[in-house]
């Protein structure tokens, strides 16, 4: 159809060209006109009508608007408090849709109030007037605010204080103790013979007491020796009151001892015992101090019966006393005696070593003083001496500790070899201050060892605490000592043990002195 409409009016178009006269054209207003064709318009496009003039043939075509939507509500779901609502739109001419948002508009609150009291809660509620939800804010209770009248106490009498709420009227009472009497003492001191007093005076109330001090009576210190009782007269003592200048005195009786057939040479107090204390009379006789011993026992304290009494008396009884032969040591045979120690312990040698004798047999010594021939080389520690450190190190392991030997036995030429390192490095003079001289060194002896550590610190370590507490109880002493060097020559060296027996490292041991104080001995480079 709308080809046919087309082509008639191309057609009439081309009549109009050539068939009108060549002359100028009048206007055309189109008075009639055909309809050839109309879209109509829709809700979102324009629509047209195109028309052919009946006069001029011109085509005309005429526009028509969109004609937009036509909604229409469909639905509504309304808004609450909380949510959002919406209304549903439709086109009543083409059918499409859009929905439209109602937002929630919120809760309307109407609040009301309850004021707190002092004990009790208030609060806020807060109801919506749309939705009915509520919500309650608590106000804490103010608590009492109260205000104090005090009553204070006295000496004797208890105080209170009253406690009043303003706000509501409440009301309690909290005692306070009476102070009791706050005495200051004014004392006059009893003597031995007076009676004396104590006044009480309180500070606070003024009350006074009075206590009376019975007299002391003399108190007597310990007697005094103001003439001593010899055994050729009689004695006097002394003893005076510690709180005044009265005293007594009192007679001691002149000393008794026993018949002389009783007592052994060298018993100068004749009580049938020889001991240090007939040495020490001994001694003083042969100084010339009289203690007042009689004929009798002047003769008794001359223990040879010749020249008198003199030193060699006192040390013959000092030697009885320590269960020794009085004038001469009987020595093992090898073995040949070179004299006392400062503490009349027999020297003795064998094969150029030197020995101690004592209760406890006979102690090998090396130091500075006494040295070790070259020939002699046990080539290890001794049995003894190794069975010794075994129990030791066994027993040290039972309490967690855990000792080992550094250095044992060593021979002349290795001790040769460390001593001319250490005096090449540090000097002569340093090196002997820690390091024996071939000859000197306890170690060529089979009888010492140093364990652990050559550090001073190991005193204070576990082990070295150990060590230094039992050794002894092993037959092990620690050599050389701290705040000894002076006397052993060596520094403190807390690692180094010798083996002595565990009698006599008992005995050393106790009596805290090393090993050439408690024998008498010497050790200093000749």
């Amino acid at each position: 159809m709308k080809h046919r409409i087309r082509a008639l009016t191309l057609l009439l178009l081309l009549t109009a060209l050539f068939v009108l006269p060549a002359k100028a054209a009048e206007p055309c207003h189109h008075p009639n006109k055909t309809k050839i064709s109309e879209t109509p318009a829709a809700c979102t496009s324009a629509g047209e009508t195109v028309y052919v003039c009946d006069t001029c043939g011109e085509t005309l075509t005429e526009t028509v608007p969109a004609l937009g939507h036509d909604y229409k509500e469909i639905s509504r779901r309304e808004p609450t408090c909380t949510k959002d609502g919406s209304v549903t739109y439709r086109c009543t001419r083409c059918r499409d849709r859009y929905k439209e948002t109602l937002k929630a508009p919120g809760h309307k609150y109407k609040k009301t109030r309850t004021d707190p009291t002092c004990t009790e809660a208030g609060n806020i509620t807060a109801v919506c007037a749309r939705c009915g939800d509520t919500r309650i804010k608590t106000l804490r209770a103010k608590g009492h605010d109260y205000k104090t009248k005090v009553k204070a106490p006295t000496c004797v009498k208890a105080g209170k204080t009253v406690f009043t709420c303003a706000r509501c009227g409440d009301v309690y009472t909290k005692t306070t103790p009476k102070l009791g009497h706050n005495y200051k003492e004014d004392t006059v001191l009893p003597t031995c013979t007076k009676a004396g007093k104590t006044v009480f005076t309180c500070l606070r109330c003024g009350k006074e007491k009075t206590r009376k001090l019975s007299p002391l009576g003399h108190s007597y210190g310990e007697w005094t020796v103001i003439k001593p009782a010899t055994y050729r007269n009689s004695g006097k003592e002394i003893r005076y009151c510690v709180r005044g200048d009265k005293k007594v005195t009192r007679t001691v009786p002149r000393l008794t001892h026993l018949k002389a057939s009783a007592c052994d040479p060298g018993d100068a107090d004749m009580d049938g015992s020889v001991t240090t204390e007939d040495a020490r009379l001994i001694l003083r006789l042969a100084m010339g101090i009289d203690d007042g011993l009689d004929t009798a026992q002047r003769k008794k304290a001359d223990f040879d019966d010749k020249d008198g009494v003199t030193m060699e008396d006192a040390r013959y009884t000092l030697r009885v006393c320590l269960g020794m032969d009085p004038y001469a040591p009987t020595l093992l045979p090898g073995y040949t005696y070179k004299g006392r120690t400062a503490k009349d312990y027999p020297i003795a040698e064998k094969d150029g070593v030197t020995y101690i004798v004592n209760p406890y047999g006979y102690t090998l010594i090396a130091n500075k003083t006494y040295s070790l021939p070259a020939a002699y080389a046990p080539g290890n520690l001794t049995e003894e001496c190794r069975a010794a450190y075994n129990e030791m190190a066994a027993a040290a392991a039972k309490d967690g500790i855990n000792l080992f030997i550094v250095s044992g036995y060593r021979s002349w030429a290795t001790q040769d070899s460390l001593y001319r390192r250490y005096a090449a490095q540090d000097g002569a003079a340093a090196a002997d201050t820690y390091s024996a001289r071939p000859g000197h060194s306890e170690h060529q002896t089979g009888l010492a060892m140093d364990l652990n550590s050559l550090s001073g610190s190991f005193a204070n370590t576990r082990e070295g605490k150990w060590l230094a507490a039992n050794a002894h109880k092993y037959g092990f002493i620690i050599r050389y000592q701290k705040d000894k060097q002076s006397i052993t020559g060596y520094i403190y060296e807390p690692w180094h043990v010798r083996y002595l027996g565990k009698e006599l490292a008992a005995e050393v041991y106790g009596s805290g002195l090393c090993l050439e104080e408690y024998f008498g001995i010497t050790s200093t480079y000749g």
